[in-house]
């Protein structure tokens, strides 16, 4: 995700990750070994019981708009930096 991240920068692009199980120490660990430089978030109940609880796999990833809406359809799953750069090709055209 950090290569997305930097490819895409330039065009208001920015990854965002959640940590759903709030093991921030592992979370570290993982960016560190990956050079994920991303921004984190720490889930609270309200995003667990809002938004998280909906989510059934992990990796999952959703393209959102300035807007707020999700483009595009939601991502079970990793995927390699080539198709989510088609996807997010594909989603800035629609812009």
């Amino acid at each position: 995700m950090q290569e997305i991240d930097k490819k895409y920068s330039d065009k208001g692009v920015r990854v965002l990750a959640i940590l759903a199980d709030n093991e921030v120490d592992a979370a570290k660990k993982i960016l560190e070994q990956t050079g994920g430089k991303y921004k984190n978030i720490i889930t609270t109940e309200s995003l667990i019981e809002g938004f998280l609880d909906q989510i059934m796999y992990v990796p999952t990833t959703l393209i959102v708009n300035s807007k707020g809406e999700m483009v595009g359809e939601i991502i079970a799953g990793a995927r390699s930096t080539e198709e989510f750069s088609k996807l997010i090709d594909d989603a800035l055209k629609g812009l």
